[in-house]
C-alpha cells in the first residue's frame, strides 16, 4: 500500500494511475481523481478537491502517455496532504473515459497518510485542545501558553514511547537487518504494511507470493508477534527432498536483508490506541498542575526519583523507620516518573518485549 507523509508533495511514483488499451499505454479524453479520508470507515469523507473530481488531462498531472498522478492543478504541484490531515488509510478514486462519447470508467486505490518524516508537533498523539478539554485553562484564563502545553505533550509522548519500547502512529521506514540463516525475521514493533523485501543483498524485490507478513489487530492479534515468514518456493515430496533444503532463507550476514514498509502499534483504522492517548493526557495534566517547584511553570523538568515510599515499620522509642520500595521502581523501573497507577498499568499493557536474537547456523548450499 503506498504511503505519503503530511506535508509531502505527491510524485509520479507514489499515487498514480495508468490507462492501457489492448495492453498499450493510451492517453484518455478525460482523467480525474478525488481523495477520500476513510480512517473512520467507508464511504469516507472527501478531502480533495472540495467537490467533484480534479481533472488532470492537459496538466503536468499527465506526465507521460497514458500515465497520470494525483496533481493539484491550482497549485501547479503534486497533491500534498495538509499538516493536519488525518493519519491513516485514505482512498484515491480515479475516473476516466477514452473518448468524449464514451462512458466513464472508475477504480480506486487505498494509501496511508503518515506523519512527517522529520517529526513535528503535528505528530502528537493528543492535541492542545484535548488538554484544555481535560480541565487545563487557556492562557487567557491564567493557564499555560499553547507552546508550554505542546512542549509537555512532546516530552511525555517521548517518555511513553521509550517506556513502551515502540511508537503508536504509522511510520514509513526502510530497515537493513542481519540475516539469521532462518526463514523468519522478527520485529520489535508491529508491521502495518510491507512495500518490499530484498533478500540476501539482492537488488531485486522478492515476489509477494514467497513471503507472509504477520500484521493486523484482528484475532489473533499479530501486533504482539510481528514477523515476516518466507514461504517455500518448491514442492516438498519424497522424490525432491534434497532439492529444497536451502532454497529460501534470510542468509546469515551483516545488514544483508532490506525491508521497506509502514510500522507502528496502531488500531485497525490506523489511529492511536485510546488507552495510550489517555495515559499521555493524564501525564501532561499531572505535570502541568504539579510543577517541580511551586511557581516554576509547566516547563519545569520532571522531579528526581523518590528516595522513599510507604512507611511499613516504625519504632516509636528507638526512632527507627522502615520504608518499602516505590511502586514505580519496584514494579516498572520508572524511577518515580509518575505515581499514577493507571498510567503505569497502561504502560505495562503496551510494553513491547525486549528483542532476542535468533541464533544463526551455517547455511547448507
Amino acid at each position: 500500500m503506498p504511503g505519503i507523509s503530511r506535508g509531502q508533495e505527491n510524485t509520479e511514483s507514489i499515487i498514480n494511475w495508468f490507462i492501457t488499451v489492448s495492453g498499450v499505454l493510451t492517453d484518455a479524453y478525460s482523467v480525474g481523481f478525488r481523495i477520500l479520508d476513510i480512517t473512520g470507515g467507508l464511504p469516507g469523507t472527501q478531502v480533495f478537491p472540495t467537490t467533484g473530481y480534479e481533472e488532470v488531462v492537459g496538466s503536468s498531472g499527465n506526465f507521460s502517455v497514458g500515465s497520470y498522478y494525483a496533481y493539484d492543478v491550482s497549485e501547479a504541484a503534486g497533491w500534498t496532504p495538509t499538516l493536519t490531515q488525518s493519519i491513516g488509510t485514505h482512498r484515491v478514486e480515479w475516473r476516466w473515459k477514452i473518448s468524449s462519447g464514451a462512458e466513464y470508467q472508475a477504480s480506486y486505490e487505498d494509501f496511508e497518510v503518515l506523519v512527517q518524516s522529520a517529526g513535528s508537533s503535528t505528530d502528537t498523539y493528543i492535541s492542545i485542545d484535548d488538554v484544555h478539554d481535560a480541565g487545563i485553562p487557556t492562557e487567557a484564563n491564567d493557564g499555560p501558553t499553547d507552546l508550554q502545553i505542546l512542549t509537555q505533550i512532546e516530552i511525555w509522548q517521548a517518555f511513553l514511547d521509550r517506556a513502551c519500547r515502540q511508537w503508536f502512529i504509522p511510520k514509513a521506514l526502510t530497515f537493513r537487518v542481519d540475516g539469521t540463516d532462518s526463514t523468519m525475521l522478527s520485529f520489535g514493533v508491529p508491521i502495518i504494511s510491507i512495500d518490499y523485501v530484498k533478500l540476501n543483498d539482492s537488488t531485486e524485490e522478492l515476489e509477494e507470493k514467497y513471503y507472509k507478513v504477520y500484521s493486523g489487530s484482528t484475532y489473533p492479534d499479530k501486533r504482539r508477534n510481528p514477523k515476516i515468514k518466507l514461504i517455500e518456493d518448491q514442492v516438498r515430496d519424497i522424490y525432491s527432498f534434497g532439492s529444497w533444503v536451502s532454497s529460501l532463507k534470510f542468509r546469515r550476514g551483516v545488514q544483508n536483508q532490506e525491508i521497506k514498509g509502514v510500522f507502528g502499534f496502531v488500531e485497525e483504522d490506523g489511529t492511536v490506541p485510546k488507552l495510550i492517548q489517555r495515559a499521555l493526557l493524564k501525564l501532561v495534566v499531572e505535570k502541568l498542575t504539579n510543577p517541580v517547584v511551586p511557581g516554576s511553570g509547566p516547563d519545569a523538568m520532571p522531579p528526581p526519583p523518590p528516595i522513599m515510599a510507604g512507611l511499613i515499620e516504625e519504632w516509636t522509642d528507638g526512632h527507627k523507620l522502615k520504608y518499602s520500595q516505590t511502586i514505580s521502581t519496584k514494579k516498572y523501573g520508572l524511577s518515580g516518573m509518575t505515581r499514577d497507577q493507571e498510567v503505569l498499568d497502561i504502560i505495562r499493557l503496551y510494553r513491547a518485549p525486549i528483542g532476542i536474537a535468533t541464533p544463526s547456523h551455517p547455511s547448507i548450499n
